[in-house]
């Protein structure tokens, strides 16, 4: 077969997978983009369904004021009431068709959880309004908590289609997870807090202490908000930096948990002691609902960030289609004219030499390289290659050997030759870091200053070699007590120095006196086999503010120098 005729084959089929694979890629990035678009939708679906569960929620603040209200109060709280009752029935309703007007099956749960919702609004309504009909003297603190009740077991079909849709939506855009668990969080604890204040309906209407049962169900549900808070700072680390999000969750601070929920703790310990509130369930919730109203903002803001969000990546989605499209029509065109202008004696080489080429140029030297069968231009640039890999196999090996010594020149630098542990510069260095930490986050450091007693005589009586032989053996006793994280360095002659992260001046005093009695308590064996026994003296500081770590070896130098002359071997505290 020519050549020529194995270059269109070959090109013939490269077109087709060529095709195929833009099919593939624009297929791909239309699926994205519908995801993403279906993302949106589905975010705006769990919207609707928080505020249908927000507004049947509110409901029970004007139907406990009606159950708990006087004869006088009732027409206006009837009012309110009813009003409120609107906005539920308007908001479950703008739920179903939004639901509805979409065609996912997925959705069909959910459309018969809120349905089940609407017609369980009507009993629940009706209780109420019986007890609101009775005289206060004959409304029972039973059917009161039981209307109470039937508002309340409203909520858990919201809440698990809220879990449906949001786990709808985080299948179409895994991005979103965080947002919709702060909005489900925010909503939870917007549901819990008032649930907790409905839990003082029936005692403020009789005028009543609380049951121990109250009392308990009271804590579980504080319980959970505080949980709930908790759970905010975890789960919402990606909006540390939101501003919107920081001043909303700080007025949640200061609202709810700050005036709202400290309103209830006053209640608690009057129904724990007597039941004599000195207020309607009405005036009750003129004083608690207003700072829930911080709760619904943060998770409108927390909406509004994952909506803004989500359209972004759906616009950007839609404009990567556009580009792969358009990149592909215009490769479609260049490959095309590309097969008329190259032949394959041209092509063939250029696309093999290329894949060589770049394998070698990121140094994968176990890329083959076939051998020249032909004395032509092909076979010179194969053997050109050869030479090429031979070279890099050098360059390789060189900054290989290069990169072993400067990792020696560097342990050298660091070392000291005679003990093996740090030198002076480098514990400065490494010191230095652990006092800014120290210093930044208000930890404990302490640093230990020692010299061994009478160095001079030993080196006069036994030799140069005995003394290096001693400072060896001390270091190793030192090192065995010392902690990893302690840094541990001669500071010069005979002399040591030793910082000790996390511990105060009273734990260094036990560290330095554990050193001196294991130094005091060895015999040290020199070269020549004769047994030399030592002492050190210890200078003890710790940091105590915004010193530098030169003051603090001035200070354990100075009481170094104390215990020098105090009689050697002895531990002495800075100052």
């Amino acid at each position: 077969m020519s050549l020529n005729r194995l270059f269109w084959l070959i090109s013939v089929a490269l077109m087709l997978i060529f095709l195929a694979l833009t099919a593939r890629i624009v297929s791909s990035e239309w699926g994205e983009y519908r995801r993403g678009a279906r993302s949106v939708e589905t975010v705006r679906l769990v919207q609707l369904t928080m505020i249908a569960m927000e507004k049947t929620s509110i409901e029970r603040g004007p139907s406990n004021g009606l159950m708990g209200g006087e004869s006088a109060d009732l027409p206006q709280l009837s009012k309110k009431l009813q009003a409120a009752r609107e906005q539920t029935d308007e908001s479950i309703i703008t739920l179903l068709d939004a639901l509805r007007a979409d065609a996912d099956v997925r959705y069909a749960p959910v459309i018969r959880k809120i349905e089940y919702v609407k017609g369980a609004l009507e009993p629940a309504r009706l209780d109420v309004d019986r007890q609101a009909g009775l005289p206060r003297s004959q409304r029972s603190s039973d059917d009161v908590s039981a209307a109470v009740n039937g508002m309340i077991n409203l909520i858990p079909p919201f809440v698990t289609a809220v879990a449906d849709l949001t786990s709808i939506a985080i299948q179409s855009d895994p991005e979103l997870l965080d947002g919709l668990t702060g909005m489900r969080v925010a909503s939870s604890l917007r549901e819990y807090a008032g649930q907790v204040g409905s839990k003082f309906t029936a005692p403020v209407v009789t005028q009543r202490p609380l049951t121990k049962d109250e009392v308990i169900e009271i804590g579980k549900l504080y319980g959970r908000i505080e949980q709930l808070r908790s759970l905010l700072n975890i789960q919402m680390r990606a909006y540390r930096n939101n501003a919107a999000y920081n001043a909303a969750l700080s007025e949640l601070d200061a609202q709810y948990f700050g005036k709202g929920l400290p309103i209830l703790g006053e209640l608690l310990q009057v129904g724990l002691i007597s039941g004599g509130y000195e207020l309607t369930t009405a005036e009750l919730a003129a004083r608690y609902v207003p700072p829930m109203a911080s709760i619904l903002r943060l998770r409108d803001v927390i909406l509004a960030d994952l909506v803004h969000d989500a359209e972004i990546r759906n616009h950007q989605a839609r404009n990567y289609l556009i580009a792969t499209i358009a990149m592909a029509i215009a490769a479609f065109v260049f490959f095309f004219v590309l097969m008329y202008l190259v032949r394959q004696r041209v092509l063939a080489p250029i696309l093999r030499a290329t894949r060589l080429v770049t394998g070698l140029a990121v140094d994968n030297l176990d890329v083959k390289i076939p051998e020249a069968r032909y004395q032509d231009e092909i076979g010179d640039m194969l053997r050109a290659l050869h030479v090429l890999k031979a070279r890099s196999h050098e360059r390789l090996e060189l900054a290989s050997e290069r990169e072993t010594l400067i990792q020696q020149l560097q342990v050298s630098s660091n070392t000291d030759f005679l003990t093996g542990v740090l030198n002076r510069r480098a514990f400065f260095a490494h010191s230095e870091q652990q006092l800014a930490v120290a210093q930044r986050y208000k930890r404990n450091l302490a640093l230990i200053l020692l010299d061994i007693d009478h160095f001079k005589r030993i080196n006069d009586n036994h030799g140069h070699l005995a003394g290096d032989s001693i400072l060896r053996n001390a270091v190793q006793l030192i090192a065995q007590l010392l902690r990893k994280v302690d840094i541990l360095a001669r500071y010069g002659g005979e002399e040591f120095i030793i910082l000790l992260p996390e511990a105060d001046l009273e734990q260094a005093l036990i560290v330095a006196e554990k050193l001196r009695a294991t130094l005091a308590g060895h015999a040290i064996a020199t070269d020549d086999g004769s047994q030399i026994s030592i002492t050190a003296s210890f200078g003890v500081s710790a940091l105590a503010g915004e010193e530098n770590l030169d003051h603090m070896i001035r200070l354990a130098d100075e009481a170094l120098y104390v215990a020098k002359n105090g009689g050697r071997n002895r531990v002495v505290r800075a100052g």
